[in-house]
């Protein structure tokens, strides 16, 4: 393989690599099911994902798909916690058996949240 081809196939790996790891960590967003309490999101090293809602929790899979994190959990629900332009991020899902290809069932505003002394 020669060393252009080599160069690019790592900074190509480099930046794929490197937007998992900006979208890894603990997320909040309002709940589409309990409004006054808010979803909790950890999207785990190994494309583990977890989920809180008040006493629930959850777990799922998560993979980088076209920059945003998609989240297969449990239930048959399906997230994407996607990058904004404005710097923000949007968490959209589907209901289970609801098709990606058509709207999201719920389209909210996510933040991440900092570790406490950060």
């Amino acid at each position: 393989m020669s060393r252009p081809v080599l160069a690019f196939l790592l900074l190509l790996l480099s930046a794929v690599v490197g937007a998992g790891d900006a979208l890894e960590g603990t997320w909040s967003a309002p709940s589409l099911s309990r409004p006054e309490t808010p979803i909790v999101i950890g999207l785990l090293p190994g494309g583990i994902a977890t989920e809180q809602v008040g006493d629930y929790r959850g777990s799922g899979t998560w993979t980088l798909e076209d920059g945003a994190a998609r989240i297969d959990w449990g239930k048959g629900w399906v997230g994407l916690l996607r990058p904004m332009p404005d710097g923000g991020h949007r968490l959209l899902t589907w209901k289970a058996g609801s098709s990606l290809a058509g709207p999201p069932d719920d389209d909210k505003p996510a933040v991440r949240v900092e570790p406490a002394g950060d």
